[in-house]
């Protein structure tokens, strides 16, 4: 049985005794999941609700699956953090984000039904954008790495370098020097694929996965046959999703 730690450190909201309306709810959880607060210990298992507030973290079998009520989705996988730092509908009824900030390790974003302005994401090396996306996204304190599985994101690093990633299997990374399209899966060679099933699990298989978080389209990035480079045109673009070149400060 695969064991999983929550964290939900719930801020000062909590603190001050403030009550709170769930964001989302957990609807597929490994057994053995809690919930540490700063002032109760919560058991986290399917059906559980989360909060603004909430700091979810697995350990290395871990695995998280959450539904908004604007039916956005996110998948926390094994070894990660992540701070649920926002939602659309706040306690006192105004109009906040879906503000999540993914500290460490591997996940899985689809959009929902809010509007594309309303997400963002941050991650220690910058923010990501969505605009009615599906992707997998890998974070580490010095670097993230993103695959698009359908829809577009804008990937920016901390000096506010961005890039759109917006083709089927197209990879895109930032640290804090850059941020660039790695080009698409198919252009990859089997060495550089291996490495990206590691950073993207959910995109070799999604047997762990419910259904309702399992992607079509995700399965053909890292399965297909090794086929020959995609070439690059001289515009810095491919027929695949290609290479671009990292977008200059704005």
């Amino acid at each position: 049985m695969r064991k999983l730690v929550i964290l939900a450190l719930l801020g000062w909201l909590l603190a001050n005794g403030a009550a709170f309306a769930a964001s989302g709810t957990a609807v597929g959880v490994d057994q053995d999941a809690q919930a540490l607060g700063k002032i109760e210990t919560r058991v986290l298992k399917a059906g559980a609700d989360v909060f603004i507030g909430d700091r979810v973290v697995t350990d290395a079998k871990g695995l998280v699956q959450i539904l908004f009520s604007d039916k956005t989705k996110l998948v926390v996988g094994p070894n990660s953090a992540l701070l649920i730092e926002d939602y659309l509908l706040r306690d006192d009824g105004s109009v906040g984000k879906l503000a999540i900030n993914a500290l460490a390790g591997t996940f899985r974003f689809v959009t929902g039904g809010a509007p594309k302005d309303k997400y963002l994401i941050t991650t220690p090396t910058g923010t990501i954008g969505v605009r009615g996306t599906a992707f997998d996204f890998n974070v580490h304190d010095d670097h993230t790495t993103l695959l698009v599985i359908h829809g577009a994101v804008n990937l920016c690093n901390l000096k506010k370098q961005c890039v759109v990633i917006g083709a089927v299997c197209e990879v895109g990374k930032t640290d804090i020097t850059e941020a660039i399209s790695m080009g698409n899966t198919d252009a990859l060679d089997r060495a550089a694929r291996d490495a990206m099933r590691a950073m993207f699990p959910y995109a070799e298989t999604q047997s762990q996965l419910l259904g309702a978080f399992r992607l079509e389209q995700a399965r053909l990035c890292l399965n297909r046959p090794v086929g020959p480079p995609v070439v690059q045109d001289p515009a810095g673009q491919s027929g695949g999703g290609g290479f671009r070149e990292r977008v200059k400060p704005r």
